[in-house]
């Protein structure tokens, strides 16, 4: 509460949570999330909206079992959609949750980014913005941009962005 007293009216979202997934599935079991994770996290979603500002729940990896129960306490966002993990495919996001939560990610930083070319890049943008009109952050699939990424594919993804339809 002291940070978000000395923030107050000064930022519109906090970042909490810590990796629950892998690449296939959850590192632990839904029940395992349920006791462990899930109360903390409330607690600290209750605060933040205390203060009117937004929840953005950082897990990586594969997570779907656990996004109702996040849901369930009020998170706002989930960060990031990582683009190859099991069951994070956007489309099956979109039609499984709906209007019930937003997303952040999906520019995939594993192969994509590193290794793709700007036109495949703006591509993804594209499609991203198709599936989530509104509703979706898009930045890469990872809390930071790797040093394996070319500057000009960063470039492509902001511009990409950036564009107006």
């Amino acid at each position: 509460m002291i940070f978000l007293d000395a923030v107050d009216g000064k930022i519109h979202a906090v970042l909490i949570g810590n990796d629950i997934g892998s690449q296939l599935c959850t590192m632990i079991s839904a029940d395992a999330i349920a006791e462990f994770v899930i109360p903390g996290a409330k607690k600290l979603v209750d605060i933040a909206h205390e203060y009117g500002v937004k929840v953005i729940y950082h897990s990586c990896g594969s997570i779907p079992p656990a996004i109702p129960m996040l849901i369930d306490i009020g998170v706002d966002v989930i960060h990031p959609i990582q683009a190859l993990a099991a069951g994070m495919d956007p489309q099956n996001l979109k039609d499984t949750f709906g209007e019930k939560i937003s997303f952040c990610g999906d520019v995939d930083t594993q192969l994509l980014l590193p290794g793709g070319t700007p036109g495949e890049i703006a591509a993804k943008v594209r499609e991203l913005r198709e599936i989530f009109p509104t509703g979706l952050i898009i930045s890469p699939s990872h809390e930071a941009l790797l040093p394996d990424v070319p500057p000009e594919n960063v470039k492509a993804m902001f511009d990409e962005v950036g564009k107006v339809y």
